[in-house]
């Protein structure tokens, strides 16, 4: 099936054309991990990481929609120490065309580089971006346990606001930015049918997830393999 986004099929017949040999000849493995803002994301990433150095003995990358970002950036003529700038450009821009060529060159390096190189890719795209092609996740965590979460963070700007509010703003956070993107990409976040695994992130300790993350990547590793065994 490849990827679960419309506007990226053509793009992605080109590079399983243009490197055909390059990508039949990589051996590393693609994860993609993806969620709404405070779903655990990066924590989950670093499980699956962990999982393949200990258990596959095999060192992953951990890509993030922001270092696409910066490659965008500096492509568009931003200076290295601007870069902070042209995420405040992006996120404020009143130029929408521009954000969603953006978003969608995004989608563009993190297919390429997954079907190039493999790795762990995480951003709320992610799991659509690399469709079939690698093993997908998707998280999520309900609005007031991200905003008790981020609330007695310290190191989070939104730290002591009173969580009722806080609450709201997630809400309203996450329903406008799945509008805008289930605009642009033609996809609906309500249908997950397609990915391997959906996790509710909440309520486990850091050992009962990571132990989740292992039943999951061990269960899924082994019928992929036994389905290579099988081919003709």
């Amino acid at each position: 099936m490849g990827t679960f986004i419309p506007h990226l099929r053509d793009f992605e017949k080109y590079l399983l054309k243009e490197f055909s040999i390059e990508i039949k000849k990589r051996t590393t493995p693609i994860i993609a991990i993806g969620g709404f803002s405070g779903t655990g994301k990066d924590t989950v990433a670093r499980f699956v990481q962990q999982y393949f150095e200990k258990n596959q003995k095999i060192s992953l990358n951990i890509t993030g929609a922001g270092d696409f970002v910066r490659k965008i950036a500096i492509e568009s003529g931003w200076k290295e120490r601007n870069l902070d700038e042209f995420m405040k450009h992006i996120q404020k821009t009143q130029n929408q065309e521009f954000a969603r060529k953006v978003d969608i060159k995004i989608e563009k390096f993190a297919l390429k580089t997954a079907l190039l190189e493999g790795g762990i890719f995480i951003g709320r795209m992610a799991p659509y971006a690399i469709g079939t092609h690698g093993i997908t996740i998707w998280l999520e965590v309900a609005a007031q346990v991200i905003a008790h979460r981020i609330s007695h963070d310290v190191n989070r700007s939104e730290y002591g606001m009173n969580e009722e509010e806080l609450i709201q703003r997630i809400k309203s956070r996450d329903r406008t930015d799945g509008e805008r993107l289930e605009e642009i990409y033609g996809i609906s976040f309500r249908d997950k049918k397609y990915f391997d695994f959906t996790l509710r992130n909440e309520g486990y300790s850091i050992e009962e997830l990571k132990e989740m993350i292992k039943q999951f990547l061990s269960k899924k590793l082994s019928t992929i393999h036994g389905d290579k065994q099988n081919e003709p």
